[in-house]
């Protein structure tokens, strides 16, 4: 398995991670071929760290293949140029022969061509197997680079969902953002929701939750924070912190610009608390959320005056906001089962079953 793995924790390694858990879960213990940069910082240093990484990664594979090894390679795929690494896997498993299964986590090249997706497509070649979230994105996917094998198996399937009481919320009291904090993932139209809604005196608050992506972010937040009683931050939250974080909120603000977002996972976690969502459509979000399970704002509207009016509509309706709280654990039930067999039948064209393994990794190249 090629990709980023935890850590840093970020929506890709954290679904890297869970289907090599369900391989795992049918007794194939399967090499980690680790990509992923020590932290989410784009500076050189961290750029740099990771061609270390992915020097590291591509002997231990050459190894694996000299050995008579890696007859199956599974690549979770980046968004950008970081697929230029990944090609060099996907060239060595095609001259081996082997079985190659392409994993999609970006709609950044399918809004855009790129030159690093056309070579990693041709790379693959007509026999490679592309997993893809949904079916917008095998649509794009076929449409844009004329790839004909792909299977859909949408994160909902894979991810782990732990602590789900979904309680129904019957009352819009406060708002959440849990997440990588950046202006691509729309730190500044969240805190501008919170201002407006001060303003009007709603009562509402805002809970922000997750690390900064850098400094100058973290100051706006803050003074944000110091600015507006009803705007706290909570911190980093994961595991049973994170669960407590869903049982704090009534409905989760997604206004993401990040051009990789794709299937994201917190907004399937947000449902599969009964959290409603409101968000900016891009991706396969519009397979995600039913029109009555939450809000999807276009692109071309404003996001901020389109969540401001949902939240008083529903503040002042809490018998429909009731309604779209069960709508949203019920879509995302219908999703995970509906998906569920989808991820069996990949899962059986990866591997047959045999006794359970466990997964741990170190020093970034791990072999199991």
């Amino acid at each position: 398995m090629v990709g980023a793995f935890p850590p840093p924790v970020h929506g890709m390694s954290v679904i890297n991670a869970g289907l090599y858990e369900q391989i795992c879960g049918r007794g194939i213990a399967p090499v980690v071929l680790n990509l992923a940069p020590a932290s989410l910082s784009r500076s050189l240093l961290t750029r740099l760290g990771r061609c270390r990484s992915v020097a590291k990664a591509l002997l231990q594979y050459l190894r694996e293949v000299l050995a008579g090894r890696g007859t199956t390679v599974y690549v979770g795929l980046s968004g950008g140029w970081g697929q230029l690494y990944e090609a060099l896997f996907v060239a060595i498993a095609r001259v081996r022969s082997a079985r190659i299964f392409l994993h999609h986590h970006s709609f950044a090249y399918l809004d855009r061509r790129s030159m690093p997706a056309r070579l990693l497509m041709r790379l693959g070649g007509s026999s490679a197997t592309h997993v893809v979230l949904c079916e917008s994105q095998r649509q794009r996917l076929r449409r844009c680079y004329g790839v004909s094998r792909t299977r859909v198996v949408s994160n909902a399937a894979i991810m782990a969902v732990v602590g789900t009481g979904n309680r129904t919320r019957s009352r819009v009291e406060r708002i959440g953002f849990l997440g990588n904090i950046s202006r691509e993932k729309g730190i500044n139209e969240v805190m501008a929701v919170a201002e407006r809604l001060a303003r009007q005196g709603t009562g509402i608050e805002l809970y922000i939750a997750g690390p900064f992506e850098n400094v100058s972010v973290e100051k706006a937040v803050q003074n944000a924070v110091a600015r507006l009683d009803t705007t706290k931050y909570l911190g980093p939250r994961y595991g049973m912190e994170k669960e407590s974080f869903w049982e704090l909120i009534d409905v989760l603000l997604f206004p993401s610009k990040y051009s990789n977002e794709t299937a994201p996972l917190v907004v399937y976690e947000a449902m599969a608390h009964g959290v409603p969502v409101i968000a900016w459509e891009r991706g396969c979000l519009c397979d995600m959320m039913s029109p009555t399970a939450g809000i999807l704002v276009s692109r071309e509207e404003d996001f901020v005056a389109v969540a401001v009016e949902q939240l008083l509509a529903w503040q002042r309706d809490p018998a429909v906001f009731t309604e779209v709280s069960k709508a949203a654990a019920k879509q995302f039930n219908r999703q995970r089962e509906k998906h569920g067999d989808s991820l069996e039948s990949l899962l059986d064209e990866f591997c047959p079953r045999r006794p359970a393994c466990s997964y741990s990794h170190a020093d970034g190249v791990s072999s199991y």
